[in-house]
């Protein structure tokens, strides 16, 4: 006998910046809504967006590149994270140096809160091990210092948050 399930489907028509923000409340996920809701509840900070056309979760966050980063080296770095990793889709933009990744969700049946929560878990830790990969092959930057004196940044570093 199977149980049912122990939360609600949100329906997709209700799903809205509103009902992620309520979710990442809830979850007690930490966020800021200026315009886009930037997560920074995770130990890789990302945006979070939705395309209600399509009924689309998308989830995404950037890295910039070494500036004199070859651009063969860095197409080749995305092709094989993208065949060697679950889930997320990376690219590279050129012209800004930054290396990008991606996740979308459809959410034309609905949407659960649980799972959006573990989308966002899996994505942050991801894309941060990508990160460091790049780092650790020369062609994305490294984390900067964090400034002395700023308690924020302090409270971030002790945490190992990336921003």
């Amino acid at each position: 006998m199977e149980k049912p399930l122990k939360t609600n489907v949100i329906a997709a028509a209700k799903v809205d910046e509103t009902t992620i923000t309520d979710i990442l409340e809830n979850g007690a996920i930490d966020f800021i809504d200026n315009g886009g809701l930037y997560v920074t509840g995770y130990p890789f900070n990302f945006w979070i967006d939705l395309d209600k056309t399509r009924k689309l979760l998308i989830i995404y966050s950037f890295w910039e590149t070494m500036h004199d980063v070859n651009e063969l080296e860095m197409l080749r770095f995305g092709n094989e994270t993208s065949q060697n990793k679950v889930m997320l889709q990376f690219s590279y933009n050129a012209e800004y140096g930054r290396f990008y990744a991606y996740y979308t969700h459809p959410f034309s049946v609905g949407l659960l809160a649980p799972q959006v929560l573990k989308l966002c878990q899996k994505f942050s830790s991801i894309f941060d091990e990508v990160v460091k990969d790049g780092i650790a092959g020369g062609i994305l930057q490294d984390f900067p210092d964090c400034p002395c004196g700023d308690v924020t940044d302090e409270a971030a570093a002790a945490d190992g948050t990336v921003h």
